[in-house]
């Protein structure tokens, strides 16, 4: 009506300006239903009844002209927007070093193969990393299928899984991937960006596997705790845990995340 070019008619893309909106990816019906299922609620702006607006005149008054002409809106915003798989990964954004990203187990589960790969590419596009080929994909969305935990691998990322967790992407530039490093005149620990100050008499480690930690009187295997804490398989290798004469005392949750407590064996607290 103004005149503009094609660009006048995008609105908001699936992920621009480091922003994923990843429902554009679904059809109205799709949307209804996600909003119906997690009771989420709608607001309606006060001003939408208003018809002294031009776009409430052409929703009321030419949108339903064209509905009944057969106009399909999904159909139209694809045709002005670029919904393609993207085939570079970003090479100008710089980042973060503990970057991650989880990815819905419902969204893989239920939807086809193309959204699944839409969905995942985006992910991997916001983290630098290129688009999966279509074998890679084939081999996740089957584990999926067998809703198993599983780990998988390619040249840029760790995919893993739990049994009831969502998908987690971890790039292996990443700093919870790379060993952990120790100044034993200071006694700092730096690991995942972060630092921590352990007491004197204990020495750090890593790959808890087969370690044992005494908890409530109970010695309990340091892997199972981690596996029951969902702690992707990658990072429980390079995750550190504390030693003291030869016995694990600590497991550095924290520094994995900080939302997470430590773990600590019964008599730590009395070091």
């Amino acid at each position: 009506m103004r005149g503009g070019g094609s660009n006048s008619l995008k609105t908001l893309g699936v992920f621009e300006k480091n922003r994923f909106r990843p429902l554009i990816l679904f059809g109205e019906s799709n949307r209804k239903n996600a909003l119906t299922l997690n009771d989420w609620k709608i607001f309606e702006d006060e001003s939408n009844e208003s018809p002294k607006y031009l776009r409430n005149r052409i929703r009321s008054e030419i949108l339903p002209i064209l509905l009944r002409e057969g106009a399909d809106a999904d159909k139209i915003f694809h045709n002005f927007h670029d919904t393609e798989i993207p085939r570079l990964g970003s090479k100008n954004r710089r980042i973060e070093e503990d970057e991650i990203r989880t990815v819905s187990r419902h969204i893989l589960e239920l939807e086809q193969i193309s959204v699944c790969k839409q969905v995942l590419d985006l992910h991997l596009k916001s983290l630098g990393l290129h688009p999966l080929n279509t074998q890679f994909l084939t081999d996740l969305l089957q584990n999926l299928d067998r809703k198993v935990s599983f780990s998988l691998e390619n040249k840029e990322a760790w995919f893993w899984k739990s049994v009831s967790s969502d998908l987690y992407i971890l790039p292996k530039s990443a700093s919870y991937l790379k060993p952990f490093t120790y100044n034993p005149e200071s006694f700092f620990l730096k690991w995942n960006s972060k630092t921590k100050k352990i007491p004197k008499n204990c020495l750090p480690a890593n790959d808890a596997e087969g370690e044992k930690i005494l908890l409530g009187g109970i010695h309990r295997d340091v892997s199972e705790i981690l596996r029951e804490k969902e702690i992707p398989v990658p990072v429980r290798k390079m995750l550190p845990i504390l030693k003291r004469e030869g016995k694990t005392v600590l497991v550095c949750l924290r520094m994995w995340d900080t939302r997470l407590d430590d773990i600590r064996s019964d008599d730590f607290q009395n070091d």
